[in-house]
């Protein structure tokens, strides 16, 4: 028979750099050997085997095999459990008829249970390495107890020094039989106590053994680069069958859900440039590059997520060294001051007023940077992202462990926009190709009101900041709060610009569906605000006049008897004019003193409620 041997001799299990070693040099020794003569070289002098003779000089389960005629089955036992002992083997009908010889492994002499392989020379010389994969499936089935990461071609048995047990080297183990045999063909996940840089590295990741992976992987794909979108795309273009070691075949069985029937390809797509990985069934259909098939295989919430597990196990990095990584590197940075607390001792204004919704907003930022956009012509790359609010509310969620509101969604993006933080495009700024495929199809549905926001986040460094900044002074000093913010409200501190483009879509839909009226006085005002701020002010006057000043809560529950509604109702409506009426008529709103309670002679006992009276 015809098998690789390793020239090199071990008195234990090869390390990490030894295993290497053998990876590099074993292709290079393909010898004719007897059974005898093979056991001996095994497990004497202790060398690693390849058992397939390949067409190529690649070790690879994906490289075609020329032949193979040995197998073997491995029993580490750790599974103190589920146990497949050396008695076992001894009692074990198809192992007498059908096994050659057995072995214990290096790692046995140190082990309180039984380490061992068992080989079988199969009946005839296979020719395809699916026929291999079969045999081992039918093998792992019939003994559950061995380690099903041997099956592969490519796989290296590691030798011993402990000589081997003679079964019988007459057996010979019946392909037919086996292949022929009906088998379940499902995903079987490895006990994680059997994962060794032998399983495939989708198992890996899975099981998030990054170090044996990085290990594993070495320096074959260690790369740096200049920015994330250069990373994604060198991840995208790697042949995600061989990089990942997916299942043998095409098709193969999936590795998203349990099937009996193999559905998922892997091809490559000149349209993209990229490898996809596809999954036909009808139960759980999926198509994508690399980084969406981890982030549903592995459970993580974005690509961003994704790329930096990449980076790990490849050894790689990104020095953003590119003019759009050099963004990216000043987004990452404001995060993490935002996150350590950093940003407080320089901008206090400003972090107070956003900590309360600092994981939503770094959760956000992150996803901001999902969509790349390249301008077709001037080859200019942005980040564009337009996510609806529902999936955001829901991604955003899931990375900070907590159930997200569409309303509380709603808020953040609106925080964000106003201070500044990203920019929401208006229609003539968003690229032609992205509004024809996005926002067009929107525009022509009747049934819909308002068509998706695209969104750009802003290059952070001290200019932008200290503008975010300088938007919380002036909303503090108006004492607006988060959940307050809309365009009338921003209409009514900042003028008509600004709300329109932070709000673009805040009334123009509705009015052009006859949905509300707009004030024939001021066309950004509807006609219900410019009537409550006319009672407002009255009721504030009329106080002011007879008292001298009105307690804020007096004045929302006058307002709700006024318009016959309710104060939850009332009061949000309240708030988004309360910062105007103030400025026009030189008000002053604070919450009550013990000094200001004297000055202004408040009836009643003292209590902490806003007041507002007049300067």
């Amino acid at each position: 028979m015809r098998v690789y041997l390793s020239g090199i001799e071990n008195t234990s299990k090869p390390t990490t750099y030894e295993t290497k070693k053998i990876s590099a040099t074993i292709l290079s020794n393909l010898v004719t050997i007897s059974l005898q003569d093979f056991a001996t070289e095994l497990t004497l002098k202790g060398k690693t085997a390849v058992l397939a003779e390949f067409t190529q000089p690649k070790l690879s389960k994906y490289t075609p095999i020329i032949g193979q005629e040995l197998v073997m089955l491995d029993f580490d036992n750790q599974d103190l459990d589920n146990q497949f002992t050396i008695n076992d083997l001894e009692q074990d009908q198809f192992i007498m008829d059908y096994a050659c010889f057995f072995y214990k492994t290096f790692s046995d002499s140190e082990s309180d249970v039984d380490k061992f392989r068992v080989a079988f020379k199969l009946d005839s010389v296979v020719t395809e390495s699916e026929t291999i994969h079969a045999i081992y499936q039918n093998l792992f089935e019939r003994y559950p107890q061995a380690d099903s990461s041997v099956g592969q071609t490519s796989r290296l048995f590691y030798g011993s020094t402990q000589e081997y047990e003679l079964i019988d080297w007459d057996n010979e183990l019946p392909i037919n039989q086996l292949v022929t045999a009906s088998t379940k063909k499902i995903n079987v996940l490895p006990n994680p106590d059997r994962i060794d840089d032998n399983t495939a590295n989708y198992l890996l990741l899975k099981y998030n053994k990054y170090d044996t992976l990085k290990k594993k992987l070495d320096t074959n794909y260690q790369v740096t680069f200049k920015d994330e979108i250069a990373a994604e795309k060198y991840f995208c273009g790697l042949d995600i069958h061989e990089f990942l070691e997916l299942p043998e075949g095409s098709p193969f069985i999936d590795i998203l859900h349990n099937e009996e029937n193999p559905s998922a390809s892997v091809f490559y797509s000149h349209d993209y440039d990229t490898y996809l990985y596809k999954c036909f069934s009808k139960k759980s259909p999926f198509v994508g590059n690399i980084l969406l098939l981890l982030v549903k295989y592995l459970g993580v919430y974005s690509k961003s997520d994704v790329l930096k597990i990449l980076l790990t196990v490849t050894n790689s990095t990104i020095d953003y060294s590119s003019r759009i990584g050099k963004i990216k590197a000043k987004s990452n940075q404001f995060r993490k001051d935002l996150t350590t607390g950093k940003l407080q001792a320089s901008y206090p204004e400003l972090y107070h007023y956003i900590k309360r919704y600092i994981p939503e907003i770094n959760a956000t930022l992150d996803f901001m940077y999902d969509y790349v956009y390249m301008d077709s012509k001037s080859g200019e790359i942005r980040y564009l992202s337009y996510y609806s609010i529902h999936r955001l509310a829901k991604n955003v969620g899931l990375a900070i462990g907590k159930h997200i509101s569409f309303q509380k969604m709603w808020t953040v993006l609106s925080l964000m926009v106003v201070i500044e933080m990203i920019d929401k495009l208006s229609i003539d700024c968003i690229p032609k190709d992205l509004y024809t495929f996005i926002i067009e199809p929107q525009e022509n549905n009747k049934d819909k009101i308002r068509t998706s926001n695209v969104y750009e986040p802003v290059v952070f460094n001290d200019a932008t900041i200290q503008n975010m900044s300088d938007t919380v002074k002036k909303l503090k000093e108006n004492n607006v709060t988060v959940t307050s913010l809309s365009y009338e409200l921003i209409y009514r501190i900042f003028g008509e610009n600004k709300a329109l483009k932070d709000f673009p879509q805040a009334y123009k839909p509705l009015v052009e569906k006859g949905y509300i009226r707009m004030s024939s006085k001021d066309c950004n005002l509807t006609n219900k605000s410019i009537q409550l701020e006319k009672t407002a002010v009255k009721l504030i006057m009329q106080s002011l006049n007879t008292k001298g000043y009105i307690l804020e809560s007096d004045l929302i529950s006058s307002l709700a008897r006024n318009k016959n509604t309710k104060i939850a109702t009332i009061k949000p409506k309240y708030i988004k004019i309360r910062s105007d009426i103030i400025n026009k008529y030189g008000l002053s709103r604070q919450r009550m003193t013990r000094d200001l309670y004297t000055t202004l002679s408040v009836a009643g006992k003292y209590c902490s409620k806003v007041i507002i009276y007049k300067n």
